[in-house]
């Protein structure tokens, strides 16, 4: 077995694999659950549908497209990258990059950055998609690169935390940790907040690094290794942090969900459900998808689970998304279907089909009850929640 990666007996893990296989979805490693029959009391409808490439039929990098100021940039694993208008979907600009790529999209208003499956990162320019510099760094960037005040962060395969000028390319700074032999693959990308980068290491530890020098400010252990064998003490940080307010919700993987206090770095509660996919939140509900499958609430002030949603176990659900004020969060499935669940009860209150195939992300867009999916065949699609 390579020792950088690592391929559960159980179950296909979004963003972990070894072989050459396609990433497709998240399953639990049970037989695939038939689609629940719900009465509908939530629709959504479809707004647009922009095709990006060949999608992730023969990809195990996953692509996350970034939202800002009306736009969303994003890009298929070949390496096509495409400017959309966010209301509408249609394209505005589109670069071939004529090079596979393993990360991305990440930005400002002055760069957009992606980093091929070689190591290199390419920024362009946010207007026209023109290439503004390519800098080799030396490591395989596994996550979403995160550009804040003109310095783009980098994760890397090797524990590294890179930070390059979002002008010309250059290393401004490294920080490296050590990784464990055996570790999932896959990485959380940094989580700014303020002038401090947030992230997440495979030694189950948390760390706030100045985003502009990028020495250690703070280090908070979050889950520690135990068990009898190598798989057993997996405790990599690979879901990105969710920040509500003051608490930052770090999750690792086999263990825990913690909340942590930004003000003090000091743990408020833990919660012993497990996940690596993103992790939601609306009101004062922590949305979280299990290992299990299952879809879960927990209340943010004590840690304490509100409501299980278990109906959906089997089929491959994403993270959830909360909606703003709706009252319903959504989750998507590996045959493409949507899912309205209640936040207050759990209940699933709609179902609607969606084409592509598995839908591996779901994102807000800023607007309330209007989200985009990205499926299995590189598909964005904009839709709209109602009742």
């Amino acid at each position: 077995m390579n020792s950088r990666c690592f391929l559960t007996a159980s179950s296909l893990l979004l963003l972990i694999g070894c072989s050459s296989g396609a990433i497709h979805f998240m399953r639990e490693g049970v037989p695939a659950a038939d689609a629940p029959r719900v009465e509908t009391q939530v629709t959504f409808r479809k707004l647009w549908r922009r095709d990006l490439g060949r999608g992730y039929a023969n990809s195990n990098f996953l692509l996350t497209p970034f939202f800002t100021a009306g736009r969303i940039y994003a890009a298929e694993p070949k390496g096509t990258v495409s400017a959309l208008d966010s209301a509408s979907g249609d394209l505005l600009w589109q670069r071939d990059l004529d090079q596979s790529l393993a990360a991305g999209v990440g930005g400002d208003n002055s760069v957009v950055v992606v980093a091929t499956r070689g190591g290199e990162v390419i920024a362009l320019a946010p207007d026209d998609g023109v290439v503004r510099w390519r800098r080799k760094v030396g490591s395989e960037v596994l996550a979403k690169p995160v550009v804040a005040q003109g310095i783009v962060l980098l994760r890397s395969g090797d524990g590294q935390v890179i930070g390059l000028s979002g002008a010309s390319g250059e290393v401004a700074w490294r920080v490296r940790r050590a990784v464990p032999a055996l570790s999932v693959r896959g990485l959380s990308a940094p989580l700014v907040i303020d002038d401090v980068a947030v992230a997440g290491f495979a030694s189950g530890r948390l760390a706030g690094i100045s985003v502009a020098s990028g020495a250690e400010l703070w280090n908070v252990p979050i889950s520690r290794p135990s068990g009898s064998n190598v798989i057993d003490r997996l405790v990599d940080i690979d879901a990105d942090p969710h920040r509500v307010g003051d608490l930052l919700f770090v999750a690792a993987y086999q263990s825990r969900i913690t909340a942590v206090s930004l003000q003090t770095q000091r743990v408020k509660w833990k919660n012993a459900i497990s996940t690596i996919r993103p992790m939601g939140s609306t009101e004062n509900h922590l949305l979280v998808t299990a290992d299990d499958g299952s879809v879960n609430s927990i209340d943010i002030s004590t840690g304490q689970i509100r409501w299980t949603q278990s109906r959906l176990r089997g089929r491959g659900v994403s993270g959830p998304l909360g909606l703003g004020t709706s009252g319903y969060a959504v989750v998507g499935d590996y045959q493409g279907y949507l899912y309205a669940i209640d936040v207050n009860t759990g209940g699933l209150l709609g179902r609607n089909k969606g084409r592509g195939g598995a839908i591996l992300g779901l994102f807000a867009t800023g607007l309330d009850e209007q989200f985009v999916t990205l499926s299995e065949n590189g598909a964005l699609t904009g839709w709209s929640g109602g009742h």
